[in-house]
């Protein structure tokens, strides 16, 4: 190419070896011309007159809120790659309206979730934390509770957006009833997925398993309320990869404590981590887990890979496949 941009990477320090692989580092490196070493969220102000003849930025978490002392910083800046999933904490309108493009990971982030997704449904129809926690406290070898299984057992999946979309692909190998609330969802793509759009409170009241893939948006917050988590069904357990601010998590304390025959599986809450005093870890019938669904580890590089291979198309002046429209930007998590 006879004009290589110039390129920096900002992001964590912990986490820039984790996104950027060694083949994806030199692929960068053969692309761009890479003009600095990288920078973080602390350190980019000190680096101003580097930053001044940057064209694209490689990043990930722990990216710079792009205000305008940003923006004035990278005044030829014309497009970010953020190897990571929601871009809501950096990106302003004032990027956007400079012009300045965006591509994101977030279907690469999604890929992990919706796989965590499908073996949490798949383990809570057999109810398998419920009959561990009894055969451990009882130290008895028993089968002695009724499991709904999957065959022929109800499945609600609350948003097909990417990751439920996904989730829903990977049920469909299983013999299943799957349904779900989404009021933006094609409907000729939820039958082509084998997917029945319902209501929430249908979903809510006939699901044996609900998982919860809906951004946190201000139109969600506590989408999950109070008289939906008393409607469920009989034995039904929740599951939450989605936000913990979609549930309104005190009315989920009470019902959970109310209704023991209910299971919550939450890998987010809305406060992370969960305080040691937070009555979610004395309810018997909630398991935590640490924010796991998501990219970790080696998952992180499929991140880092997407960002190079957009950046390999807009150079080519291919479609790009992970660019974060407006549309988008609107219903990301």
């Amino acid at each position: 190419m006879s004009h290589k941009p110039k390129s920096i990477f900002i992001l964590n320090d912990a986490t820039f070896g984790q996104i950027y692989s060694e083949t994806s580092l030199q692929r960068i490196h053969e692309l761009t011309d890479v003009i600095h070493g990288q920078l973080n969220r602390d350190t980019w102000e000190a680096s101003k007159a580097v930053l001044a003849e940057v064209e694209y930025i490689f990043s990930g978490w722990g990216m710079p809120n792009m205000d305008a002392d940003f923006l004035e910083a990278c005044p030829k800046l014309k497009h970010v790659f953020y190897g990571a999933g929601s871009v809501r904490a950096f990106y302003t309108e004032a990027a956007r309206a400079r012009g300045i493009g965006l591509c994101s990971a977030w279907r690469a982030n999604a890929i992990p979730v919706a796989e965590f997704a499908h073996a949490t449904i798949l383990l809570a129809l057999k109810k398998f934390w419920r009959i561990n926690r009894m055969i451990s406290e009882k130290r008895q070898w028993e089968r002695t509770l009724a499991v709904p299984g999957a065959y022929d057992s109800t499945v609600g999946l609350v948003s097909l957006g990417a990751i439920g979309r996904m989730v829903a692909e990977r049920l469909g190998t299983h013999h299943l009833k799957i349904v779900a609330y989404d009021p933006f969802a094609n409907p000729a793509q939820a039958e082509a997925l084998g997917v029945k759009l319902v209501s929430l409170e249908e979903l809510f009241a006939t699901s044996d398993v609900i998982s919860l893939h809906t951004p946190n948006l201000p139109e969600t917050r506590g989408l999950v309320s109070r008289a939906l988590l008393e409607s469920m069904k009989e034995g039904a357990t929740l599951i939450n990869t989605a936000r913990g601010a979609v549930i309104d998590e005190p009315a989920m304390v009470d019902v959970l404590r109310a209704r023991p025959d209910l299971d919550a599986l939450l890998d987010v809450t809305v406060n992370e981590p969960v305080p040691e005093d937070d009555p979610l870890w004395d309810l018997p019938n909630v398991v935590i887990t640490p924010h796991i669904a998501g990219s970790l580890d080696n998952e992180c590089q499929r991140m880092g890979q997407y960002m190079v291979e957009e950046c390999e198309r807009l150079l080519q002046g291919a479609p790009l496949q992970h660019e974060v429209t407006e549309a988008i930007f609107k219903t990301m998590a």
